[in-house]
């Protein structure tokens, strides 16, 4: 069985090498023809132009795996069938799940496998195009994002802070609005010329406190003071937002902490914390559910395991798509929502091995 094993995993890997290769060139030219303008406006040269796109490599092994890998499978299995070598295994005493069993392992292999390249290579590869485009093709300035304008941040749990203009250089904020909340009802405003972050404090210059009581408001001027409970800090405000793509597993918690600290809602991101456990997932999935399938004899061959592959794949993409936005929603848990689709077609992978002739 050793060689037969080898034989199968020679097939599956050479048809994975040749569908990630395919992917690969395939999404670059539809990428290089939308952006091709923007590299020639901005003057951008031939060694820019290589790393941006060597650096975009990852994301597409990344998002295109799972299609790769599900190819992979009904190609390798599906020509066994078509030879009748599946049949000359069969009357051998064989069974199936002894045939499919090296695959589902590689499977599950690079499926882990996957999960370690999408936290320790594809954030960093995105963020070094992303910097490339804009700091180094764009040329916008490195430092924009010290200074900010109009920002409006959740300090508290019934507090937020509203900024028009916020110097990251010299930590100081201009014009600025501290807006207590009971519920949905603003009771407290304090609003300030000038807040300079001092000994790791924001001091308030020539404040004015307003209360809001029995449809009635109150001002008066306030002395110069310090917020003793704010958990901003100058660095929550000149940070530039990165996608959940962009982000780490571990910059994700991290991340998610700061928004609880803030008394903030941090189901969103807690919904793309999981995908980043259960996306990797879908690359044994897939082949759970494809190579039994491939395992019949049946008419179409190349063309028919192509057509498969793609609306299965679309198919579990849209349904994990769906449980995202349910997640987000919040009408599903963040980690019910995030292996939707995992659940679903791992159940249909299991019907389709335990129901296809052995």
């Amino acid at each position: 069985m050793k060689k037969l094993d080898q034989y199968l995993l020679k097939k599956f890997i050479t048809n994975l090498v040749v569908a990630v290769s395919g992917w690969i060139i395939l999404f670059i030219i539809i990428n290089m023809i939308e952006t091709v303008s923007k590299f020639i406006d901005n003057g951008a040269t031939l060694e820019q132009f290589f790393f941006y796109y060597l650096y975009y490599i990852p994301y597409i092994i990344s998002l295109t795996l799972p299609i790769a890998m599900l190819l992979a499978a009904l190609f390798a299995v599906s020509n066994l069938a078509q030879a009748n070598e599946l049949v000359a295994q069969y009357s051998s005493g064989i069974s199936l799940y002894r045939i499919l069993g090296p695959l589902f392992i590689t499977a599950f292999i690079i499926s882990i496998l996957a999960g370690v390249f999408n936290e320790y290579v594809v954030p960093p590869s995105n963020q070094n195009r992303l910097d490339l485009m804009r700091y180094d093709i764009e040329n916008k300035p490195k430092n924009a994002g010290k200074f900010r304008n109009n920002i409006y941040v959740q300090d508290t749990e019934n507090r937020k802070i509203s900024i028009r203009y916020f110097n990251g250089k010299k930590n100081i904020a201009t014009d600025v609005s501290l807006q207590t909340f009971d519920g949905s009802t603003m009771i407290e405003r304090i609003d300030a010329k000038k807040m300079i972050w001092q000994d790791s404090l924001w001091a308030l210059k020539d404040a004015s406190l307003r209360t809001f009581k029995d449809d009635q408001e109150k001002v008066r001027q306030i002395a110069d003071t310090t917020i003793l409970d704010s958990h901003i800090k100058p660095s929550n405000l000149i940070r530039i937002k990165k996608s959940p793509e962009e982000m780490s597993f571990t910059e994700l918690n991290t991340f998610i902490d700061e928004l609880r600290d803030i008394g903030a809602n941090p189901r969103k991101w807690i919904v793309e914390r999981h995908l980043k456990i259960s996306l990797p997932f879908a690359n044994f999935i897939v082949v759970l559910i494809g190579a039994p399938f491939a395992s019949r004899k049946r008419r179409g061959g190349t063309g028919l395991s192509f057509g498969l592959s793609l609306l299965i794949s679309f198919s579990f993409f849209i349904l994990i798509r769906f449980g995202q936005v349910l997640g987000h929603q919040g009408t599903l848990e963040p980690l019910l929502a995030a292996w939707l689709g995992n659940l679903v077609f791992l159940s249909l992978g299991f019907y389709s091995l335990f129901t296809v002739s052995k």
